[in-house]
């Protein structure tokens, strides 16, 4: 679920997609209508299968998500503040719900059918619009106390004045997001640079891919601005791979597509950077699902104990007798 759409889709125990469908996510303003649109939306992918034959329902969200109660604490693109939409589904279609943060959805997703496919401890941070990551440790979904751990583009970064939109000023999104290369380009034209970029497009229309396209074509101060966020950014991931010590980290997001510019000065400053363990260990490479990683990660959280208590539950009693195996209600073995 994002701020522009909402994207659904029934995946087979293979990770194939067997059909999907995309709804707005503001098409009704209020959340109750909302909330029935994504069912009826759901309703008409499910209704061609045997109901029996889903594990259940997994969504990602973008802000707080509290899974074991089934409410969005927050999500700010939608606006919605305690909404028990788990139990709200669940009662309309008959199936588990569980929730998780996209990001972490979209690390669960590169974990079973993706780039990070096997490796146990495993980041994948996504660089868009703002900047966050998901994280994995010894094979199990990492959120925190308050399912808010991977906000990375909190971190404090950097000793200027580039505020972010959570308030404070020089955290890593302020510096090395999507918005943040437009808050350092438009910095920079105060400050007195110069770029053919303002005088071909309206100052409100330029956003960080006019800056990249600008960039390609030679353009000195975007070509800098975008150096000066690669900088920001490999300070910010080697601060991540220092704590946490991942075998490999992964960039996802719309922005990881810039691998000349944006990717290949990223991954030499990080190394710069680094700690020597992390230098010697720690892999950079691309997410390879895209922005479908985090449709597959809610897809297969029933693969993740910690967030399908269904099926935690399922395994702790097929197995209170030692057995190797799990027996499910319906029959099949997992």
């Amino acid at each position: 679920m994002g701020g522009t759409k909402i994207r659904c889709a029934v995946f087979g125990e293979n990770g194939r997609m067997l059909s999907s469908y995309t709804i707005a996510s503001r098409a009704y303003p209020e959340p109750d209508d909302n909330i029935e649109n994504l069912i009826a939306t759901l309703d008409r992918l499910i209704s061609p299968y045997p109901v029996e034959h889903f594990r259940g329902i997994g969504i990602g969200l973008p802000g707080t998500v509290d899974n074991e109660r089934g409410l969005v604490v927050y999500t700010p693109n939608l606006q919605w503040v305690n909404l028990p939409i788990a139990q709200r589904l669940k009662d309309k279609l008959g199936l588990p719900v569980s929730l998780i943060q996209d990001v972490a959805a979209a690390v669960w997703g590169e974990y079973q059918f993706g780039a990070g496919h096997g490796i146990d401890n495993l980041v994948c941070a996504t660089i868009g619009t703002g900047i966050a990551c998901g994280i994995l440790i010894n094979g199990r979904l990492y959120g925190g106390t308050n399912h808010t751990a991977g906000e990375i583009g909190h971190l404090h970064i950097a000793d200027d004045d580039l505020v972010c939109g959570c308030g404070n000023a020089g955290c890593l999104e302020a510096c090395a997001s999507g918005l943040g290369l437009v808050k350092l380009f438009r910095k920079a034209v105060k400050d007195g640079g110069s770029t053919p970029l303002t005088t071909r497009m309206k100052a409100e229309d330029i956003n960080a891919y006019a800056i990249f396209d600008a960039a390609r074509g030679g353009d000195e101060l975007c070509l800098s601005i975008i150096d000066q966020m690669a900088r920001y950014l490999a300070k910010g991931l080697s601060h991540v791979a220092t704590i946490l010590a991942p075998e490999l980290l992964l960039l996802s997001g719309g922005l990881s597509k810039e691998s000349s510019l944006l990717v290949e000065p990223l991954k030499k400053y990080f190394y710069n950077y680094s700690y020597r363990s992390v230098r010697e260990n720690v892999r950079i490479e691309l997410a390879s699902l895209g922005e479908d990683a985090p449709l597959v990660g809610a897809a297969f959280l029933h693969r993740a104990d910690d967030y399908s208590k269904q099926y935690l539950s399922r395994r702790k009693m097929s197995t209170k007798n030692g057995g190797a195996k799990c027996q499910r209600e319906d029959g099949h073995r997992t």
